[in-house]
């Protein structure tokens, strides 16, 4: 898809009016501060302790961006609305208020997994008469109702009270913020889901069964259809059901409520796709799987020869070995020719694959990975060949630390950048410099903050009168020169969520151009000349 193509699509997408309204202004601050509110509200209650409140708070929340997946298993390839929370005012609390509804989710129709549909559908024989179909509701998330699910929370609490401290309206109210708060930002604008959930928010795959389980409870409690089993994964829903009742399956379940609407698709003879499985319906009426991947699926995997650990790169293949026969349950076919064309097209060679189909049968060995002793210090290391493995063994040696491997480069570095930036004086978590207007000299320094607000603070820091000349080397600065610093010239050098991580990123750029910055030469003692050149 070209760019342009994903453009004009996201655009359509985000000027449905039917489900999302452009706003004026940047609704983040307003929702940082109801957010707080309700955390405080929460901690003055004793509802929640000291940790879980500075967790739970945000100081440096970002609007969330949307962006699109192209369904390439559909004509036309629409795209599928992702909005990206991490950061946004009310992620943290999402995520708490998700953990407190989990055990919503305990259902005796939910599957996780393709394998758990495997082991429940093979061998059951269907009475005569009965095929198996599956209903898949249109666009679930963005169309989820949020009245429905405060609804059923009130009616199920029961369920949570002997989980949770928090009384039902605290729930109630949690729950409806972190549902209605559903802005985001494209093109550098504002909008506002009007109803429903946004994929990408934490809240969402909880709301969204909740949700379904309403459904199919009112669906089959009087249902007049001769209905089998019925199994759910999301939003798919595999139903056995008697062919002569098919066809009022979907008005049956499209009845429930307008805004949750289910297509079907049928068995075609005696076959029926599921997930990433093929449903068989021999003609006993007895069921069995195999494994099935989408004609559009590239079966791309990790390639022999990427820069990975060799034990990384083979039990990648053993695992899809073992994942492909262990759903594949169906008399006489055996996934070998399969699974060497897909290994031969990510170039194992001939040799390795061989071994992998002798051997890569679950529980046949354990993992070719180095075995490390348990240990609570975990640490990753970049990996180089020949090097790394060598640095692990004496690492595990000396220390008893546990030791993964991570590629030099990342996934997201070869793919279009889609999601709208964040603002420079937005981010937080940076190593930055200011350059001085008076004689070409940078300063250097750190904030878990936002940068503006940083950036704001040394502002202050340098206003006549100065009150604290030492605050930091760029108001020592200021003193002693009288120059001015140019703050809309700030630029942004690192980042990294760790403090400590990035306080030894500080100490390595101010060390690399100690000559350049007016930062003191005492605020890098405890780094070491042989790391002066890690950052050329």
């Amino acid at each position: 898809m070209s760019r342009t193509d994903y453009d004009e699509k996201m655009r359509a997408l985000v000027h449905n009016t039917e489900i999302y309204e452009e706003i004026n202004r940047d609704p983040t601050s307003r929702f940082q501060l109801k957010n707080n509110d309700l955390v405080k509200s929460l901690y003055n209650k004793q509802k929640v302790d000291a940790y879980q409140k500075s967790k739970l708070v945000t100081y440096k929340a970002i609007a969330p961006r949307i962006y699109g997946l192209p369904k390439i298993y559909k004509p036309e390839v629409p795209l599928r609305p992702v909005v990206s929370y991490v950061g946004s005012p009310s992620y943290a609390l999402a995520k708490f208020v998700a953990s407190v509804l989990l055990p919503l989710t305990d259902s005796p129709y939910n599957v996780k997994n393709s394998q758990e549909v495997s082991q429940f559908v093979t061998g059951q024989s269907l009475p005569d008469g009965y095929i198996v179909v599956s209903l898949d509701v249109i666009s679930l998330f963005t169309n989820v109702p949020i009245d429905l699910v405060l609804s059923e929370v009130e009616v199920r609490y029961h369920e949570l009270e002997v989980h949770t401290n928090l009384e039902k309206t605290e729930i109630l109210n949690l729950l409806d913020f972190c549902l209605r708060s559903g802005s985001f930002m494209y093109e550098g604008k504002f909008y506002l889901q009007k109803d429903g959930v946004a994929m990408g928010s934490p809240i969402g795959p909880i709301a969204a069964d909740i949700a379904m389980q309403r459904t199919l409870n009112s669906v089959l409690e009087d249902s007049p259809l001769r209905i089998g089993f019925v199994r759910k994964y999301v939003d798919d829903l595999l139903v056995s059901v008697h062919r002569d009742d098919v066809e009022a399956l979907v008005p049956l379940f499209n009845s429930f409520h307008p805004k949750i609407q289910f297509t079907l698709e049928r068995e075609q003879d005696g076959v029926l796709p599921y997930l990433d499985l093929s449903i068989y319906r021999d003609e006993t009426n007895v069921l069995s799987t195999v494994w099935y991947c989408k004609p559009s699926a590239s079966q791309r995997m990790l390639n022999y020869n990427s820069a990975h650990p060799r034990s990384t790169i083979i039990n990648v293949g053993k695992n899809l070995i073992n994942r492909a026969r262990s759903v594949t349950t169906k008399l006489g076919v055996n996934m070998d020719d399969t699974l060497r064309r897909i290994l031969k097209k990510n170039d194992f060679p001939e040799r390795v694959i061989r071994r992998m189909l002798r051997d890569g049968v679950p529980g046949s060995r354990g993992s070719s990975m180095e075995q490390t002793p348990q240990s609570e210090r975990f640490f990753t290391l970049t990996y180089v060949k020949g090097i790394s493995e060598k640095m692990r063994s004496r690492i595990v040696r000396s220390t008893g630390a546990r030791i993964a491997f991570q590629p030099a480069k990342k996934l997201r570095e070869f793919f279009t950048k889609v999601k709208d930036p964040i603002p420079k004086l937005q981010k937080s978590d940076v190593i930055y410099s200011v350059p001085c207007g008076g004689c070409g000299l940078n300063y250097i320094g750190t904030t878990g903050q936002q940068l503006q607000k940083r950036l704001q603070q040394h502002k202050r820091d340098i206003k006549p009168p100065i009150k604290n000349e030492n605050a930091t080397s760029l108001c020592a600065h200021v003193v002693e020169t009288g120059h001015p610093f140019e703050f809309e010239e700030t630029k942004i050098l690192d980042s990294h969520k760790s403090y400590a991580k990035r306080m030894v990123l500080e100490s390595l750029h101010i060390k690399q151009n100690l000559s350049n910055c007016v930062n003191k030469r005492s605020e890098i003692s405890g780094i070491h000349n042989s790391y002066a050149g890690l950052l050329r």
